[in-house]
């Protein structure tokens, strides 16, 4: 039997069926080959820093006596300590008169935070303590001035700062010694301000003991 040619009409759409399943082939193999990966993967994975802690210990030519008051006078700090641009006493023990709660800003390069710190002061045990920590406020000079940290932006998760002084015998001249031991416990909130902190934090404690022995020099206490 003799089978009769496709009309043009049959044959027009059959090309047409042909060129659609073509085009929806090539389409599925360019979405297979070209499946861009999602932007997340693209995104710098970054661990919390860790905590990290700092220490010195010093030898220095003083009664603990004077050592202990220098140390606990908090409203001074700003005038002498590096990397601490104001320091202001918000609350004292009414017994001992000694502060109880402190802010203290803390500035380098254009980062300033100011941290409100609560102190504890033990002069019999020659302890200084200072804890701040998820309490920080932005510095009010810093809002709207372009400073670094802002709130949702802090610094630090946490700093705490811990003097103890011990007596020593007094030397061959007969003067006063004291050993001063500075620990310094923190951590970053954001791998760059750790990145930007690295180059001075390892020099922080031995220029904190530095600063306050030249101050007692300058106050010319022994």
């Amino acid at each position: 039997m003799r089978i009769a040619p496709l009309t043009p009409l049959l044959r027009t759409a059959a090309r047409s069926q042909y060129k659609n399943t073509l085009i929806k082939s090539f389409a599925a193999s360019q979405t297979r080959q070209f499946n861009l990966p999602s932007l997340s993967s693209f995104a710098p994975q970054f661990s919390a820093p860790e905590p990290r802690s700092l220490s010195a210990t010093r030898t220095l030519p003083f009664a603990p006596s004077p050592l202990f008051q220098t140390i606990s006078s908090i409203d001074s700090y700003k005038d002498f300590l590096p990397f601490l641009t104001e320091s202001k006493v918000t609350a004292r023990d009414p017994k001992t008169g000694y502060p109880t709660r402190a802010y203290l800003t803390i500035g380098y390069g254009p980062l300033s935070e100011t941290f409100e710190s609560k102190v504890e002061c033990d002069e019999k045990k020659w302890f200084v303590g200072a804890r701040s920590g998820d309490i920080a406020l932005q510095h009010k000079q810093n809002q709207g001035a372009g400073g670094s940290s802002s709130q949702g932006e802090c610094i630090f998760e946490h700093l705490d700062t811990i003097w103890k002084l011990e007596p020593l015998n007094t030397g061959m001249n007969g003067g006063h010694r004291t050993k001063v031991d500075l620990t310094v416990r923190f951590q970053f909130r954001s791998p760059l301000h750790a990145a930007m902190m690295t180059a001075v934090e390892s020099q922080m404690a031995g220029l904190m003991i530095e600063a306050f022995e030249k101050r007692m020099i300058e106050g010319g206490k022994r």
